[in-house]
């Protein structure tokens, strides 16, 4: 049997929403569409591209980002599929929220979400990974800023698509890539604007599963 969307469109989400949002303490630039509760921006392909736009042009835009229309009290919990119920989030916050039925619950979560926050936790996990200690972290940050390490990526690099859905879009640059890259700069002797020495390579350990009995 064919999929059928019996969801509300994101217009009708939108609509609802639109001036009820800043009496919950979310504030969302209607002309620069992003997630309601990370505020995570897909760039400037959505956005509204002229201050007189019409309405029906900021509708489309609404209409055509990569949202998706989340439930606020989950389904399985009596939640109805109509617009007061009905958030637009990013792929990775829909995969997030708190699913009880209290919806003060979801906003309370939905009002302290970051997204920049949580790109610089992935940004931190990916450097305790490559062995960089809190010390070497501000000497990272330069070598990824440099115009050499930039030059020196090309051809180096390539997109992701996630395995699931903890992403808010299709394809990215994951954070160990950048700083995985990085560190091998750093390794090859090639930042030669940073004095330190470069992150070492943990020596391989086997575990005790791993090892072959005698």
């Amino acid at each position: 049997m064919p999929y059928k969307d019996i969801l509300p469109s994101k217009v009708e989400i939108f609509g609802y929403w639109k001036d009820r949002l800043p009496d919950l303490g979310i504030f969302v630039d209607w002309g620069e569409p992003s997630c309601w509760a990370c505020r995570f921006h897909y760039g400037t392909r959505y956005d509204i591209k002229h201050s007189g736009a019409s309405w029906l042009e900021i509708l489309e835009c609404w209409e055509r980002i990569p949202l998706q229309r989340c439930h606020i009290v989950p389904r399985s919990l009596g939640g109805p599929d109509a617009p007061p119920n009905l958030f637009l989030m990013c792929r990775e916050c829909h995969d997030l929220a708190p699913n009880t039925p209290t919806p003060d619950l979801f906003f309370e979560w939905a009002r302290v979400q970051s997204s920049s926050r949580r790109e610089s936790a992935k940004i931190q996990e990916a450097m305790r990974s490559f062995s960089v200690t809190p010390d070497k972290e501000d000497d990272l940050s330069k070598i990824i800023c440099s115009p050499a390490f930039t030059a020196w990526i090309g051809g180096k690099v390539g997109l992701h698509r996630p395995q699931s859905n903890y992403a808010p879009v299709s394809y990215r640059l994951t954070p160990a890539t950048i700083v995985g890259l990085a560190v091998q700069y750093w390794r090859l002797g090639l930042a030669t604007e940073i004095s330190g020495e470069a992150p070492r390579r943990p020596a391989p350990t086997r575990s005790a599963r791993a090892t072959p009995s005698t």
